[in-house]
């Protein structure tokens, strides 16, 4: 019997490992498409952006099949929790509490929260925002903190995507809007029907830095991924990606 449950247990313990590297070769990355240029819905309904072309080509040097969600900010992080995907991909910011439950791919990306007003503001400073100015940001994000950081007097507004917050703006109906800076950028330089009708009056000055991200215990899914984020930087993918997306900045 000891020798029938101990050939049982080898057998399963094989076949979980199989599934394991299994799943490892093909995996569902969840992301919150609203973050141009980092990732966001274009015209033709397709998710597309930096983080989309650089995690799809350190999934092919990986030998990964990528499928890629679109999920809720509210509740990406449950995606994985829940097995629903298995890595994060959503200009997440790496924090000492986020890092206590997941594990982090090396920094994508480097940004700080940036203060977008219309071009004819007169906001050029924190103390600008005294006497209540109302100021939008995607609620849940780091944008929030960053204001805080200010400790000046303003009215906040929150919103479930960042860009519902920018198109309040260009409509007049706030003064401010703090989002990540490539986001900033991409919409005062380059988002169609905003160009030339905002700036950045000013950034906050406390790095960030991005990563993706997988549970705690999918070891193995990372190292593939480090692998596969080595390569790319070796044979030049990575800086050409990153020229693409940011090189008009």
């Amino acid at each position: 019997m000891k020798k029938i449950l101990s050939s049982l247990c080898l057998a399963l313990a094989l076949l979980m490992g199989q599934q394991a590297q299994a799943a490892d070769d093909a995996v569902v990355i969840a992301t919150n498409p609203t973050w141009p240029p980092m990732e966001y819905v274009d015209m033709d309904k397709k998710i597309v952006g930096f983080e989309i072309d650089l995690l799809d080509a350190i999934c092919e040097a990986a030998g990964i099949k990528a499928t890629w969600k679109n999920a809720a900010w509210e509740g990406i992080f449950g995606e994985i929790e829940s097995h629903n995907a298995d890595i994060i991909a959503s200009c997440v910011t790496i924090t000492e509490a986020r890092q206590k439950k997941y594990l982090f791919s090396e920094p994508i990306y480097n940004l700080v929260q940036a203060l977008v007003v219309l071009t004819d503001s007169p906001i050029a400073a924190p103390a600008d925002l005294k006497g209540g100015k109302r100021v939008g940001i995607q609620i849940g994000t780091t944008a929030g903190e960053a204001l805080k950081k200010l400790n000046v007097d303003y009215e906040l507004v929150t919103y479930d995507e960042v860009g519902l917050a920018l198109e309040d703006l260009a409509n007049g109906r706030l003064d401010a809007v703090m989002c990540d800076d490539p986001v900033a950028k991409f919409y005062a330089s380059q988002k169609e029907g905003y160009q030339g009708k905002m700036k950045i009056a000013f950034s906050s000055g406390d790095p960030e830095v991005i990563g993706f991200l997988v549970l705690k215990e999918r070891t193995a899914l990372m190292d593939k991924l480090s692998a596969g984020f080595k390569a790319i930087k070796e044979n030049g993918k990575e800086k050409e990606i990153y020229t693409k997306w940011f090189g008009n900045f």
